[in-house]
């Protein structure tokens, strides 16, 4: 099956440390060709030199940068990749299971529903359904739509190349504050919920803990996941290796 496993990444510590954890593990199921590396067009030369050992490198392009959206810019780069089919990962992601085995099925896009709206199936009070669902109206999207969490996320059947314009679309639209966040506590995850927008009409399949475990949320599972997400915090680098610290019995 064509595929790649896709990184976006700048250079700073954090992300060289998270980097190196994540491959080191999916290296076990994936092997170098088959792995793509984001980066930014300013990446220092000798990290993209290290970075080459163990995959592909794509740098990006002025035409992200000139969007005039955060850092979350750069996991619009993962549409470009040229294959069929693309698994996303954040670089904070540990990989225990061969995750390409989740290729299989009928589905566009898979991934699992993004934690600020629900927990255990249960609506935040920090989550307004009735915005969200107004912002899929306004654009004839399906209310049963869930945002999903773009940490790990499964797209088949070149769906990534043909969500782009709307993917940018969205993402500018709540940038620009013309669509409202229905996450009433803070004014973060834009890039989910414009990605969750323009997935809406394609075949999508959610995962559960058993895919894709939020570990800075210490859920409890019966079965190894095929991914832990491990999370970070403000604290940037200390953050996320205190995270890690807890999953080394499994990493």
């Amino acid at each position: 099956m064509d595929y790649k496993v896709v990184y976006t990444l700048t250079d700073n510590k954090s992300f060289r440390a998270q980097i190196y954890n994540s491959i080191r593990t999916l290296y076990k199921f994936v092997k170098k060709e088959n792995i793509v590396c984001i980066v930014n067009p300013y990446t220092n030369s000798r990290f993209i030199s290290w970075l080459s050992k163990y995959s592909e490198i794509y740098r990006g392009n002025e035409f992200y940068s000139n969007l005039n959206l955060p850092i979350y810019k750069f996991k619009i780069e993962m549409c470009d990749i040229d294959a069929e089919n693309i698994i996303f990962l954040d670089c904070d992601t540990l990989i225990l299971k061969d995750i390409t085995k989740l290729l299989d099925g009928n589905f566009d896009v898979f991934a699992r529903e993004e934690p600020c709206r629900s927990y255990n199936g249960i609506l935040k009070p920090t989550w307004n359904q009735k915005i969200w669902e107004h912002n899929l109206s306004k654009f004839n999207l399906p209310k049963k739509t869930y945002p999903i969490n773009d940490g790990f996320v499964i797209f088949k059947n070149y769906t990534h190349k043909k969500i782009k314009n709307d993917f940018i679309k969205y993402y500018k639209l709540y940038q620009d504050k013309l669509l409202v966040s229905p996450n009433t506590v803070d004014n973060m995850h834009h890039n989910e919920f414009a990605l969750s927008m323009a997935i809406a009409n394609y075949n999508l399949k959610y995962m559960t803990e058993l895919e894709h475990w939020y570990g800075w949320r210490s859920e409890i599972y019966k079965k190894l996941p095929y991914v832990i997400h491990v999370g970070t915090n403000k604290l940037g680098l200390k953050g996320y290796l205190q995270n890690l610290e807890r999953f080394k019995h499994v990493s």
